[in-house]
């Protein structure tokens, strides 16, 4: 319970990796599952219910490392194709009214930011967390041709996690599979198309990597360390 209001979040694992080439959410980092180091990052006193969509084929699995060994106060439902499904499957099992949303594969997550989207949920009705962009992102056609860039002053790069009321969130889900939605994007995108709602961007933390490529895994082992370190020297 955060400002009279229950809390819901919901850990997106249900994802193939095929970018990756292999399970990510397996990778040992630093004793740990990426898995089960983003499930407790997730576990702050704010929240009163977790949810980890997850796939049939890794259920067992999952539950091995984050019920049966970690004991993690944690239900595991199944998720579908697309993102938007398992999150969907997932607010289903939950009974907040304001709802988080976190990809599975950032394992860096902070309480601060994580209570930062929180309480602008609540404020605004939507929220994420990201950091400005310090490249210059161009557009471009489906005929490979620049059509134009991004002004960098208002280019930001998203992160998770993102927070809604749930009723703008169940909102946006329902009308996306009625559309058979299938564009690449997150929470907040769907719920500004589909219930006119903005979410609040606030900033995150270049630590709150999204581990989709190798290269990514070893950039996560650096942060590991630095971790480790900072905590050694406390």
């Amino acid at each position: 319970m955060h400002r009279d209001h229950i809390v819901s979040a919901i850990v997106t694992c249900s994802g193939k990796g095929t970018r990756f080439g292999s399970n990510k959410l397996l990778v040992d980092l630093d004793g740990m599952t990426i898995l089960e180091r983003t499930v407790r990052a997730m576990l702050v006193p704010a929240i009163d219910e977790l949810i980890v969509t997850i796939s049939a084929e890794n259920e067992e699995t999952y539950r091995r490392i984050l019920i049966d060994d970690a004991g993690l106060p944690v239900r595991l439902v199944l998720g579908g194709e697309e993102r938007h499904l398992s999150a969907m499957n997932g607010l289903d099992a939950t009974k907040g009214d304001i709802v988080l949303v976190h990809d599975g594969v950032r394992p860096f997550v902070t309480e601060d930011l994580i209570m930062s989207v929180l309480d602008a949920a609540i404020d605004h009705g939507a929220a994420m967390i990201g950091t400005p962009s310090t490249v210059q992102v161009k557009l471009v056609s489906d005929e490979g041709f620049i059509e134009g860039s991004l002004d960098r002053a208002h280019s930001w790069l998203g992160q998770t996690p993102q927070g809604f009321r749930r009723e703008l969130l169940q909102t946006a889900y329902e009308a996306a599979v009625r559309d058979v939605y299938q564009r690449v994007s997150d929470d907040a995108d769907l719920v500004h198309e589909y219930t006119g709602t903005p979410a609040r961007i606030l900033p995150g933390h270049v630590n709150n990597i999204k581990i989709t490529t190798p290269q990514d895994l070893g950039t996560a082992r650096l942060i590991a360390d630095h971790l480790i370190e900072e905590t050694d020297r406390a």
